[in-house]
Order: structure tokens, then C-alpha cells, then sequence
């Protein structure tokens, strides 16, 4: 009896991994989620010489991605998202609430990693590089009526990342946890130059995954 039940077992772990994971097949996963993001500098100076430092925005990331299943334990994928980033300064002397919006479109190209296929086969480390491009950027204040402005031109349009994180699939429902730490100097404006504004991010995102 207990070889029967280890034989069974051993074919229900077997079947999971072969439905989970098929080497040499794609797979296609739409995700959404939200995104922490700052910069390494980004202090606000008022006119009474007091500074503000940069404070972690919160927002909204979503897209879409590739994976090629090169073996049972690895993987490599590409993909792209639309990440709503950039910093807040919270709430500034005659000011109020001032936040630095970066719209970015981002196109990560992974390894993913499946630690133990035969145990957990849908959980994975990840890590690879990032590029992204500045699609717009703007600053918003709350003094009196609410005014926005278009800052694109202070900001590089292209910036890379080297993302990092973790995931799971179960039953084709994926959650992914990765952290993506800026290499460029992002900031555009002359007198900023000896500063080095790099983007930090943590994504946490949701999807299904449709293999291919």
C-alpha cells in the first residue's frame, strides 16, 4: 500500500510540473499591480532655505510579458510595462502637496530561475535589465487650484535598471515581487549636473499566464 501511494505521488507531482512547466514552449502573462518608486536625489530647496527630501510615490504598473522555457529550471522572458512613477515631496510651505510624475514605458528582459521544480515548480528567482523610456513627466502642486507642469525637458528620456525579484505560478495565476535599481543619472538641467538622479522601484504585480 505505501508503494502504491508513493508511486501515485510521484505521478501527481510529475503531471504538475510537466502542466506547470514544458521546456521549449512559450508563455504569455498579463499583469497589473502597483509600484514604490523614488529617486537617490531629489531635494526640494524653498525660498526660506529649508529642504524637502523625496518621499516614496505609490501608482499603478501593468503589462505584459514573454517567457521561453529554455530548460525545466530556466526560463528567459521579455517584456513591457507602463509604469506610473516618481517621487512626492508631501506637503511644502506655501506649496502644498508637491509630487513628481514619470511616466515610463519599460522593457525587461529576465533569466527566471525555478529553485525546486519538483516541490514548488512555480516558484522562481529572477534577474536580468531593464530599459526604459520617458514618455512624459510633470510636476503637480496644490497651491490654491490645482496646477500641473509639463517637465519633460528636465528629465533623460532613456534610463536603465537592473531589475531582481521573485515569483509564483499556481494554477496559472502568477504574483511577482521584483525591485528595479536605476544605473543613469536621469536628470536633465544644467545646474543639477554634479547631482546623480537615479530611480528606484518595487513592483508588485498580479497575472494569469497563458501557455503558448
Amino acid at each position: 500500500m505505501n508503494k502504491i501511494i508513493m508511486i501515485a505521488t510521484f505521478l501527481s507531482l510529475t503531471s504538475s510540473i510537466k502542466a506547470q512547466q514544458e521546456t521549449g514552449k512559450w508563455a504569455l502573462t498579463p499583469r497589473v499591480g502597483i509600484n514604490s518608486s523614488n529617486v537617490s536625489v531629489g531635494n526640494l530647496w524653498t525660498e526660506f532655505e529649508k529642504s524637502y527630501s523625496a518621499k516614496h510615490k505609490w501608482d499603478f504598473v501593468g503589462g505584459l510579458d514573454a517567457e521561453y522555457l529554455a530548460g525545466q529550471q530556466v526560463g528567459i522572458s521579455i517584456g513591457a510595462f507602463y509604469s506610473n512613477e516618481g517621487y512626492t515631496y508631501g506637503n511644502v510651505e506655501d506649496l502644498g502637496k508637491v509630487t513628481q510624475t514619470l511616466h515610463f514605458l519599460n522593457i525587461p528582459i529576465l533569466v527566471n530561475f525555478y529553485i525546486e521544480p519538483n516541490i514548488l515548480p512555480g516558484l522562481a528567482l529572477k534577474a536580468g535589465v531593464q530599459l526604459g523610456y520617458l514618455l512624459k513627466a510633470k510636476m503637480d502642486d496644490h497651491l490654491g487650484d490645482y496646477t500641473q507642469g509639463d517637465n519633460t525637458k528636465s528629465f533623460k528620456h532613456v534610463n536603465v535598471s537592473i531589475p531582481a525579484g521573485i515569483s509564483y505560478c499556481y494554477k496559472n495565476f502568477v504574483a511577482d515581487l521584483r525591485y528595479n535599481i536605476g544605473l543613469m543619472n536621469l536628470c536633465d538641467i544644467d545646474f543639477y549636473v554634479e547631482d546623480s538622479w537615479k530611480t528606484t522601484s518595487l513592483w508588485l504585480t498580479v497575472g494569469y499566464q497563458f501557455k503558448m
